[in-house]
């Protein structure tokens, strides 16, 4: 697993690609804006440790993000996934000032990155803000739960066919370059059962894969793979989504 560098500087900086920042009220975002900057993030690159200072939240724009627990004996396994619809830990800004887990990037692309200090700044003076990181932080916990209850209960077949489609909603196209050693490391399992799995889902309709890519062929047949959970996670960031539009259409 790669180590955490200072990522490249990029000169676009939209904030409708994200879509936390594209629901800031216009005063809101121009306030943030000149602190904002867009990062390129690579495969497997370490945003954060267990224990780290949480001094800068990221935005992900066309990059996944993963949260793992890490165990003594080095075992590991992802508890949430975060693309575009949202941030890294946002309750970093609501008073949590350390990472509870270890936070990387799962699929390489760019997001926009910001100090805390300038979101608690925001806080302090915007109460809409602060709800809107609230409501979000609140979907987090239940996708965190729903994975942690998903990783003990269903079987690695299903849970793979949940993590792709997933991913495949917070990327831009229809592929995504991820090893099978580090996804395996996601689900808590072999690099030769995951490739068993994938090959199984392969065989099914679902996906195609190459060395180091995974292609959708079939979103109906990869959703047949799956289990529940994909569906009730999803479901919970579209009622965010629905609430959100729902306030926002309201003449301030």
């Amino acid at each position: 697993m790669r180590t955490s560098y200072e990522a490249q500087l990029l000169p676009r900086l939209d904030t409708e690609d994200n879509e936390l920042l594209r629901r800031l009220d216009h005063a809101s975002l121009e306030r943030l804006r000149p602190k904002l900057r867009s990062v390129s993030l690579q495969d497997e690159e370490v945003l954060y440790r267990a224990g780290d200072r949480i001094s800068h939240i990221y935005f992900p724009i066309t990059a996944v993000l993963c949260m793992l627990t890490i165990m003594e004996d080095g075992r590991t396994v992802e508890t949430l996934t975060v693309g575009n619809e949202g941030a890294s830990w946002v309750s970093a800004s609501l008073g949590t000032p350390t990472m509870p887990c270890q936070t990387m990037v799962a699929v390489s692309g760019t997001a926009h990155k910001i100090a805390t200090r300038h979101v608690e700044e925001e806080i302090r003076h915007n109460g809409i803000f602060h709800n809107l990181l609230t409501e979000y932080s609140h979907a987090l916990l239940i996708s965190s739960l729903r994975t942690g209850s998903c990783n003990a209960l269903h079987s690695l077949s299903q849970r793979s066919a949940r993590w792709l489609l997933m991913t495949l909603d917070r990327t831009t196209g229809t592929e995504f370059h991820i090893t099978h050693h580090f996804m395996a490391a996601l689900l808590a399992c072999s690099r030769t059962a995951l490739t068993t799995v994938l090959g199984e889902l392969e065989t099914a309709g679902g996906i195609h894969t190459r060395r180091g890519r995974i292609e959708l062929a079939s979103r109906h047949k990869l959703e047949k793979s799956a289990c529940e959970c994909y569906a009730t996670i999803r479901e919970t960031y579209e009622e965010l989504r629905a609430r959100e539009e729902k306030l926002s259409a309201i003449p301030k």
